[in-house]
């Protein structure tokens, strides 16, 4: 019987088969290397935009019902009750000579500040207006306050210590606020003509850190609230990682009578419509007399960690920032959306 012969590798064949394979491991490794690279910076890019939506879309949803008072977007008509008497809307404006409520909790912010119906819209630019404290990491210079002020859109049961309007869709001139549980005497609830609604002031800012985490900004929202019966001031965060609110106001300056100039009723604008004339900053001259139509907003979102070998060197130009430029190893995104109100006023109204 023949045998075969049996012959092995020889040590040249075994080490170019060793060569091969390292070479096919290598590029096994870096390809999942830069796979998972790019799956990450993918993940966290979309992490950072979905954080961006969500701040814009809880801004766009309480803008949008700005100046919503009850059945009707004219805040002529609503009055308080107080110990001093009975305080129309007039009063409750920021340039009252008065407070609207004598003081107390709702002038803990500023005069007049939860009742400034007039200015549904009011926005800070830069800086930290409010008469009381911001969450106590301070708001980050430079970024943009935005305050609303409306009321509900759902019938709610009289609270105790929460703010509540009383409105009636017949008579939108005679309407009242309460916070004692109890709707003020002579009203009462016609089904499908009168209800009560909560009342909302809230300003959004921009926090240095988030709960928790240092160093780590976030939107939050400053309001007035009710515990234990009684009203009072909350301040809650957002959404972390947003580090930068910018804004600018579309205004509707009024238009001009036939002598060419603007007719005032109770120092705002007359014969408004709603359309946008201009986009401006806050703090512009033209937002004391004209009505706000719509507001553009910039966010600017940071990734919660730093990522190695990264370095944002982008140059961020958007709204009144020209040259912001990081240097760090944090992912960022902006973001922008344009919000119209859809309660802004026509004039003259009736009753006035």
């Amino acid at each position: 019987m023949k045998h075969l012969k049996q012959r092995g590798l020889t040590l040249i064949e075994l080490l170019v088969a060793l060569s091969i394979g390292a070479f096919l491991i290598i590029g096994a490794v870096t390809v999942q290397s830069q796979t998972r690279k790019t799956f990450t910076v993918n993940e966290n890019q979309a992490r950072l935009q979905e954080t961006a939506r969500f701040a814009l879309s809880v801004l766009e949803s309480d803008i949008q019902l700005a100046g919503l008072y009850g059945y009707s977007n004219n805040p002529n008509g609503i009055k308080m009750q107080t110990a001093d008497g009975l305080k129309d809307s007039s009063v409750m404006r920021w340039d009252s000579d008065e407070s609207a409520t004598g003081g107390g909790v709702y002038d803990d912010c500023g005069k007049n500040q939860v009742f400034n119906m007039y200015w549904p819209i009011q926005a800070e630019d830069g800086d930290w207006k409010l008469g009381c404290d911001p969450d106590p990491s301070g708001q980050i210079p430079g970024t943009d306050t935005l305050t609303v002020r409306r009321s509900g859109t759902e019938k709610v049961a009289p609270e105790k210590g929460r703010l509540q309007l009383f409105t009636d869709r017949l008579f939108p001139e005679n309407q009242r606020f309460f916070d004692d549980g109890a709707i003020p005497a002579p009203y009462k609830e016609i089904a499908n003509r009168s209800e009560v609604r909560d009342y909302f002031m809230r300003t959004y800012y921009v926090a240095q850190d988030s709960e928790g985490r240092p160093n780590l900004p976030a939107m939050r929202v400053k309001q007035i609230s009710a515990a234990g019966g009684a009203a009072e001031w909350d301040d809650q965060e957002v959404v972390r990682g947003v580090e930068d609110i910018q804004i600018e106001l579309g205004v509707d300056p009024g238009a001009p009578g036939a002598d060419g100039t603007v007719e005032m009723q109770n120092g705002i604008a007359s014969n408004v419509n709603g359309d946008v004339a201009r986009y401006v900053t806050p703090g512009d001259d033209i937002l004391k007399t004209g009505q706000v139509v719509a507001v553009r907003i910039w966010v600017r979102v940071r990734a919660e960690e730093a990522e190695q070998g990264f370095a944002d060197q982008r140059v961020y130009k958007y709204a009144s920032v020209d040259d912001f430029q990081p240097g760090d190893g944090f992912r960022r995104v902006v973001m922008s959306r344009t919000i119209f109100l859809r309660n802004s006023r026509s004039y003259p109204p009736s009753g006035t």
